[in-house]
């Protein structure tokens, strides 16, 4: 049989708290990058000072150098903490965006329905009678005068055509109009209106 836990109202929601939440994990992230530079930079000394102490055996240098290598240690070790400080901060600075990019939607949200909500109280407790619009005025138009009616006649008669006149025939020849070949042809008689031709002058 399973248990249902009652929220109560003391453990309601708070969104204050989801931004302390981000402000942690964002100090977080850094104390995590800080440290582990830290770390990589002590790491660095004991490595360095290896010249200095019995082991120096394993370098082969001499002990002069151990500043140096303290010094270059050192520097090797905060670099290569702050790298991985800098993998390991990114995770909580991810969180803490996470965090506050969704306490950002549930203002906005809220602030959304709120206008909403107010919007439409508005117009329930005040509603507005929108009016017809109004046509532009027309001068009333005068009556249009009265049509003369013309007296109804019996159907209209057709104009009358003028009379058709008789076709005449043209007598056809009696001669055929194509002479057969070989016949003569036959004479020609001068025109009554062409003067007759007259020798040529100086032959």
């Amino acid at each position: 049989m399973a248990d249902h836990h009652e929220v109560s109202p003391a453990a309601g929601y708070d969104p204050k708290i989801i931004e302390r939440f981000a402000e942690q994990l964002l100090r977080k992230a850094d104390n995590v990058r800080v440290g582990c530079a830290v770390g990589g930079g002590v790491f660095g000394v004991f490595v360095g000072a290896v010249p200095l102490t019995p082991l120096k055996s394993v370098w082969g240098l001499p002990a002069g150098f151990g500043v140096a290598t303290i010094i270059l240690g050192a520097l090797v070790g905060i670099l290569i903490g702050w790298v991985i400080g800098e993998g390991r901060a990114f995770r909580y600075r991810v969180q803490a965006q996470s965090a506050i990019f969704q306490l950002e939607i549930e203002r906005r949200v809220t602030s959304a329905v709120a206008e909403a909500v107010a919007t439409a109280t508005a117009h329930a407790a005040s509603p507005v009678l929108e009016e017809p619009p109004k046509l532009p005025s027309v001068p009333p138009l005068s009556p249009a005068p009265p049509v003369a009616e013309e007296p109804a006649e019996g159907p209209a008669k057709p104009p009358s055509l003028p009379p058709l006149s008789p076709v005449i025939e043209s007598p056809r020849p009696t001669e055929p109009l194509l002479r057969p070949p070989g016949s003569p042809l036959p004479p020609l008689s001068p025109s009554p209106e062409e003067p007759p031709l007259s020798p040529a002058v100086g032959d």
